[in-house]
């Protein structure tokens, strides 16, 4: 066990943050917690609509979420974990079809017969393919034209990956795609989906962690952003906030890598350093949740393939959660730099509205009760080909270390794979 690291830094209090500060508070270490927000949890983060703790932006949970099953055993939550089997569906040109069973898909008649079979094919080779590093050379797009075919990849695929990636549509790793039909793939108990959720969220789970992180004398100081980061001859760094200078031993960051990059500039670090993290590419999130009189749908997540909206999918939390209220999400990704993002978040949450209508006519705007939209600019990487070669050192210097969801990859954002994630990296620089 280390001895040396008298002061530590811990960067973000999103998932990975929280379960970095966690572990080292575990093995005795009182670590300091910067968060740039006013609230601990990133992207899990919730926010009172209207009497409601719900999450910014949604979040489930796997069969497969191994990391974060643990965790929950250890502070004592793991019966607030529930599962429900889960119904999906697929809006396309004006119309919601039943998906994601076996008989949806061969009844989808929109596309040819044998594009359905090689869906299903596709979906059950993903569960089986353990060595994903020939999918890094590839695109996702190549990779799923290959197994449908033009016209299956065109009513399937495309509009879900043209409304989140945009123009970076083309240069998405097939590992990235890979991993997250996998992940769905192996939440099914009798070949129907089960996905999981916290009774009360994912605060429940937020709070309990940094409960134990002030109880055994770690630190959380929110609304604190790093402005900069001086690495120190022997190790560590000198994190720069508005209430003055700090030195560390061991520096955790756990940001989004582009901000690293940001900080680093601002540091005059390297400009060899810097790019790596500046010339990584992020979309943003506008994520409208909507609060509704009446279900919409009987799914969780339908995916919508119509040329009005550039949405890929709604999420009804309702169908999943157990709320008072229905709630659904709406998320439009975007390119931090495109017009769109400039909008307003009422244009968001009126073209948002107007999907829920197509999907459901027979509700009419007295039945939107109320709305809420959030603002993301790093929720989602580009992960393209070769990305694990594109991805800056975790370790630039000597006790600091950069590392955001990219460093699991090809798995996804992922509560569980955060932790999971955080909390080895954390043993390994403890028993180095």
């Amino acid at each position: 066990m280390r001895t040396d690291l008298k002061k530590i830094a811990v960067i973000g209090g999103g998932p990975m943050g929280l379960a970095v500060a966690y572990e080292l508070t575990l093995n005795g270490f009182q670590p300091i917690l910067f968060e740039a927000d006013d609230r601990l949890g990133g992207m899990a983060a919730c926010f009172d609509f209207e009497g409601l703790q719900i999450e910014r932006y949604y979040h489930f949970h796997c069969l497969s979420d191994y990391a974060f099953f643990d965790l929950l055993d250890e502070i004592g939550i793991q019966n607030e974990l529930n599962w429900k089997q889960t119904k999906m569906g697929f809006y396309y040109n004006g119309r919601l079809y039943k998906w994601g069973s076996l008989s949806s898909v061969i009844q989808f008649s929109r596309v040819p017969w044998i594009s359905r079979v090689r869906y299903l094919f596709h979906a059950a080779r993903c569960l089986t393919i353990q060595n994903w590093l020939h999918l890094d050379k590839i695109t996702a797009t190549k990779w799923l034209k290959e197994w449908l075919g033009e016209k299956g990849y065109q009513v399937l695929w495309e509009k879900l990956f043209a409304y989140k990636f945009y123009h970076f549509s083309d240069q998405i790793s097939a590992a990235w795609i890979w991993s997250r039909i996998r992940r769905l793939g192996k939440s099914r108990r009798y070949l129907k989906e089960s996905l999981g959720f916290l009774q009360n969220g994912s605060q429940q789970l937020i709070n309990e962690m940094g409960n134990v992180i002030t109880s055994g004398g770690g630190e959380i100081k929110l609304s604190t952003p790093i402005l900069g980061i001086k690495p120190n001859e022997e190790s560590g760094g000198i994190l720069k906030t508005e209430r003055g200078d700090e030195s560390f031993d061991l520096v955790i960051s756990t940001i989004p890598l582009p901000l690293v990059g940001n900080i680093f500039r601002a540091s005059n670090i390297d400009d060899s350093i810097v790019a790596i993290y500046e010339n990584l590419n992020s979309v943003a999130c506008a994520c409208v949740v909507l609060k509704t009189r009446c279900q919409i749908t009987e799914n969780f997540w339908t995916n919508i393939n119509d040329s009005r909206f550039a949405i890929p999918g709604v999420i009804e939390m309702s169908n999943l959660r157990e709320l008072s209220s229905h709630i659904c999400y709406i998320p439009f990704y975007m390119p931090g730099d495109h017009p769109d993002y400039q909008r307003p978040n009422q244009s968001f949450i009126s073209d948002a509205w107007d999907c829920i209508k197509a999907l459901n006519p027979n509700l009419n705007d007295k039945d939107l009760i109320s709305a809420h939209c959030s603002r993301y600019r790093y929720a989602q990487p580009v992960c393209g080909i070769n990305f694990k070669d594109k991805l800056p050192p975790i370790n630039p210097f000597n006790g600091v270390f950069t590392l955001d969801t990219t460093a699991y990859y090809p798995e996804d954002r992922g509560i569980s794979e955060s932790i999971g994630f955080g909390r080895n990296l954390v043993r390994q620089i403890l028993n180095s």
